[in-house]
């Protein structure tokens, strides 16, 4: 009988103080794809050092061949059939992590057949038993008889893989990258207790009875993994009393970004699992993150222990984004009784025991390239899920951010729990990060009144993941734009993902005012009011992205319109910049303005109106509101995202709840018109590639002479470089017609540094230079139709070059660098 250990590697290292930005080592101990050898050549005969047969009988019967009918790569492959029975030979390893991997292929009509043996001379202890039937199914002893069943691709190529952890003692099998079983390795097929070994993998020719053995195998791989880490910490070596985040600012900070404050733990003598200190966690403030980089592929394992003293709960969550409240990757509670539960992939997912007031060991395993996570107990699976869900269950984003070790529990019970001994360890190396390769070089054009230009931006992934981008254009005021408040947000509340209820007996709200220019929105008229179930400070938004505002750039944000439901004890309307490209929420606030609602729709006309550049815009407001109240209006539904953002944290995410906010934004003003575009306007390039992105302006509608400034804002993936700004510049060139003859003048570059160029169709007569003051600080008669200046003598700033033709004079801004 034969059999297979899956990976979850339960970490019992040696741990010293720090080891940081350690990578996984792989050490490829056997790999063949066979190419090498002769059609019709025995395996084991051929390959002696790493190949024998049941019997250790080379070039008989036992041994396979060596077959041209099938490949997964080149032309050959290994064929079991008959009377085979090869033995691939591991070497008895009783210590270390280990993958064994190969292509495997039944034909049509065929079964197959394989086992792994806990010693290299065959016959002794069966490890696991793997069964390919001849309709697509399978069927394995590992651990206990009959422990899985499973289907695979008939008739086809697929990969199977083994992670076997003999420091730990389990194993995993998978079929094409997916998770088939896992079990403990030393015990036997059967389920009887065995040897931690792992000695061979025998293919044999068997199959279920009835059926006839016959399959291939290719592009066998056997590899031994040094586990090493990227953080690592017993937290020895520190003082008793002193702030985590503080001390290993690197690693740790707290859900405020406020090392040393309220939030910030504190290292404890009072336990520990490796003496003298441990990690308290205590109170209802104590909020203390670990940062693990906002991976997006690869494989980890961050692992500890944990401590919950008699009559008190714990609590700790996973993070999709590094800078945390944005998504609650899973919630595990312990509860002051021995149990416990988890939200993981959808509410209430799995519950457990754990030992209480004794030290436990966690293990939590995410693997992003499988989309997989795993939480164990002291080396038990507990639950499995898909890791890119929320908490809750809704779509979130595949990426492994941080955990929050938070003095939360079950209502009711009191927080306080240690834990020791932190890992964080790369199983699988990841890809490295994309990284967006742009000219940032400013683009300064003059264009002819009434014509267009164009020219080619190659965007480039210079890095190795995938690289996601998109293109938002900006264009500044003719003036500037006032400046913002440099106000910040205000208040938080707890980490456990928030809990939002319905007033329960609603009054439902008049229509809202009509007498707007333009007015952005998601809601219908207000339905009821909602608010946080325990009170608390949230803030309320919604979103207007680019694609909504380009068309009203030019306008201002005059006013915004809310339906109060309830008045809390504070209340802020709050406007915010363009966000995140890899965070959800919005970016800098522009306006913060505090506010004295009645009941029922208000009118806030904000202080200092905000241009609308053409980037998203965020709205909404603050709020301080007590347990009980239902300050925020909100619509009846059908909800839209961005019509129902939520904040109870530095991070946002959108409200549950089947509403969209009554918060409508009032636009005053002219638009202006859209002169620029950028074609495509977002995309996904895989490492190396490349998409040119046409630049387009288009001068139709704009005055002359007038230099126009905006911003081609690209926004992509790559974390070190998320934000990339090229500026715009045009000049619409003077049409004059005073002889009833169209001519166009142009000035380039400008702005300038050295030199300028004019260029006409028709003959420039003379031109003169004026500063700021209008003194005339140059003039020249050129008397042709193109002309070059020296300008490398004046100062930085803005002058007016009047250019004088028999069709009369143009006069065009100039900005020396």
């Amino acid at each position: 009988m034969k059999k297979f250990t899956l990976f979850v590697a339960a970490m019992f290292f040696i741990f010293g103080s720090i080891v940081a930005n350690a990578q996984t080592s792989r050490e490829v101990v056997y790999s063949d794809d066979f190419e090498s050898y002769t059609a019709g050549a025995h395996i084991a005969q051929s390959i002696p050092d790493r190949w024998t047969t049941w019997s250790n009988a080379p070039g008989t019967a036992e041994d396979g061949v060596f077959s041209a009918d099938q490949a997964s790569s080149g032309t050959l492959s290994a064929m079991l059939s008959g009377t085979n029975d090869n033995v691939m030979k591991l070497g008895n390893k009783t210590s270390g992590f280990y993958e064994i991997s190969w292509k495997h292929f039944v034909p049509t009509g065929f079964a197959g057949y394989f086992n792994i043996q806990h010693f290299e001379a065959p016959g002794n202890e069966w490890a696991c038993e793997i069964y390919l039937d001849d309709n697509g199914t399978g069927l394995m002893h590992a651990g206990g008889a009959n422990a899985a069943t499973f289907n695979y691709p008939y008739n086809q190529w697929f990969d199977v893989k083994f992670e076997i952890d003999l420091d730990a003692d389990l194993a995993k099998f998978y079929i094409n990258a997916a998770l088939v079983h896992e079990w403990q390795f030393s015990l036997q097929a059967q389920g009887q207790a065995g040897t931690k070994q792992l000695g061979a993998v025998n293919f044999y020719a068997g199959a279920s009875t009835g059926m006839t053995p016959k399959y291939y195998i290719d592009d066998v791989e056997y590899s031994k993994v040094t586990q090493q880490f990227i953080y690592q910490d017993n937290f020895d070596s520190y003082t008793a009393g002193a702030y985590v985040a503080v001390t290993i600012p690197q690693y740790w900070t707290t859900w405020s970004n406020a090392p040393g404050t309220n939030e910030d733990a504190q290292f404890s003598a009072e336990v520990a699992q490796t003496a003298p200190l441990s990690v308290k966690v205590e109170g209802t403030t104590t909020d203390l993150l670990l940062k693990l980089g906002n991976k997006t592929s690869g494989k980890y394992q961050v692992s500890w222990d944990m401590f919950v003293p008699t009559g008190k709960a714990g609590y700790f969550n996973f993070q999709h984004m590094e800078a945390p409240g944005n998504e609650w990757a899973v919630e595990v509670y312990f509860d002051n009784n021995g149990t416990g539960y988890m939200h993981a992939g959808g509410d209430n997912a799995a519950t457990f025991n754990y030992p209480m007031n004794a030290w436990y060991h966690i293990d939590n395993v995410i693997d992003l390239d499988n989309d997989w996570a795993e939480f164990y107990i002291n080396n038990a699976l507990v639950h499995g899920w898909q890791f890119s869900l929320q908490a809750q269950g809704q779509a979130g984003t595949k990426q492994l951010g941080c955990v929050d070790f938070y003095a939360g529990a079950t209502s009711g019970m009191t927080p306080t729990y240690y834990f020791d001994n932190v890992s964080y360890a790369v199983l699988v190396e990841g890809s490295q990060d994309p990284t967006i390769g742009v000219n940032t070089s400013a683009i300064i054009t003059t264009v002819e009144q009434g014509a267009t230009y164009s020219q080619v931006l190659p965007i480039t992934n210079i890095g190795e993941g995938t690289l996601n981008f998109e293109i938002v254009r900006s264009f500044e005021a003719p003036t500037a734009a006032d400046a913002p408040s440099g106000l910040v947000p205000s208040g938080t509340v707890g980490k456990i993902a928030p809990d939002f209820a319905v007033d329960p007996t609603p009054v439902r709200g008049e229509p809202a005012p009509s007498n707007r220019d333009v007015t952005l929105h998601y809601d219908g008229e207000n339905y009821t009011g909602i608010g946080l179930t325990n009170g608390g400070q949230w803030r309320a938004a919604v979103r207007f992205p680019a694609s909504m505002m380009t068309q009203y750039q030019g306008m201002y944000l005059s006013s915004v319109e809310v339906y109060i439901n309830e008045s809390g004890n504070g209340h802020k309307l709050q406007v915010y910049d363009m966000g995140s490209f890899n965070v959800p929420g919005p970016g800098t606030m522009l306006r913060e303005q505090v506010f004295d609602p009645l009941p029922g729709w208000n009118t806030l006309n904000l202080v200092n109106p905000v241009f609308i550049s053409g980037k998203e815009l965020w709205v909404g407001y603050w709020v301080d509101q007590p347990a009980g109240v239902y300050v925020v209006g909100a619509d009846a539904g059908p909800a839209i995202d961005d019509g129902r953002w939520i904040s109870t944290g530095p991070g946002w995410n959108y409200l549950n709840l089947d509403y969209n906010w009554n918060i409508r934004a009032v636009l005053t003003g002219t638009a202006e018109p859209v002169w620029l575009t950028a074609t495509p306007s977002s995309g996904s390039l895989t490492a190396g590639q490349s998409s040119d992105i046409t630049v387009a302006i288009n001068a139709t509608g704009l005055p002359a002479p007038v230099v126009r400034k905006a911003k081609l804002n690209i926004r992509s993936n790559d974390f070190a470089n998320e934000l990339v700004s090229i500026n715009v510049w045009i000049t619409v060139l003077v049409g004059l017609d005073e002889n009833g003859q169209q001519a166009y003048v142009s000035m380039y570059p400008n702005p300038a540094l050295n030199n300028i160029n004019l260029k006409s169709n028709i003959n420039i007569n003379r031109i003169s230079i004026s500063n700021s003051l209008g003194q005339v600080i140059y003039s020249a008669t050129v008397d042709q139709k193109e002309t070059k200046l020296d300008i490398s003598h004046f100062k930085a700033g803005m002058y007016y070059v009047s250019i004088e033709t028999d069709n009369g004079t143009a006069t065009q801004k100039l900005m020396v660098d």
